[in-house]
């Protein structure tokens, strides 16, 4: 089972992706493309999705019906859940959304474009508890590292929350590095799932 989870704050909308086509596009078009790709790996794995901002929602429950999963993809806007971006607290949801399911193979797949901004639980501390739920976190940091501000990607917490769950983090500063770290992400849990009994991932992608 996988979930993943996805930002939706305003600073998605910045232009700085090139699309195959070769045109520029925002942040949050160009990660829809990129998981279009990576559902389209995913087999018979259940997928849930949670958007972020101000608060994390679930967007989409564990499924295995990918269209409608695609479909609700699609449907997240920029800014429909706020312009803060809650790290932590997402990872908190996933928690819960996982707690929920009877799958043993747990991954979060969380992208997000900026540090952590107001989060109830600090991001660390949320992926302590995850480990300890055997739950193994993938972080994609969308944009450029010396961005300043709110916007700004606090590597040190990123790396630190993959390593505390037994995951990995990247950085993508374009599509190809975006489309490179998602095919990193799957021969990983393809290699896994060989390994394991439970052919039935959970996914949480938090965009």
């Amino acid at each position: 089972v996988q979930t993943c989870a996805l930002p939706i704050s305003g600073s998605m909308a910045a232009t700085d992706f090139v699309n195959a086509r070769g045109q520029q596009v925002d942040r949050l078009t160009a990660v829809k493309q990129v998981l279009s790709g990576f559902v389209s790996e995913r087999g018979r794995d259940r997928l849930g999705l949670i958007v972020f901002g101000d608060a994390p929602y679930l967007q989409a429950p564990f499924t295995e019906d990918h269209a409608t999963w695609l479909t609700l993809l699609d449907e997240a806007e920029i800014g429909m859940a706020g312009q803060r971006t809650v790290f932590g607290d997402a990872i908190g949801l996933a928690i819960k959304l996982f707690a929920a399911s009877d799958t043993e193979n747990r991954v979060l797949l969380v992208l997000t474009d900026g540090n952590d901004t107001g989060s109830r639980v600090p991001p660390i501390d949320a992926a302590k508890v995850a480990a300890a739920r055997d739950l193994t976190i993938y972080v994609v940091a969308i944009g450029d590292p010396a961005t300043q501000g709110e916007e700004a990607i606090d590597l040190e917490v990123i790396e630190r929350v993959a390593e505390l769950t037994g995951g990995d983090y990247f950085v993508a500063l374009n599509r190809e590095e975006l489309l490179e770290a998602s095919a990193a992400i799957s021969a990983d849990r393809k290699s896994t799932r060989l390994n394991s009994s439970h052919q039935i991932i959970s996914y949480a992608v938090f965009c």
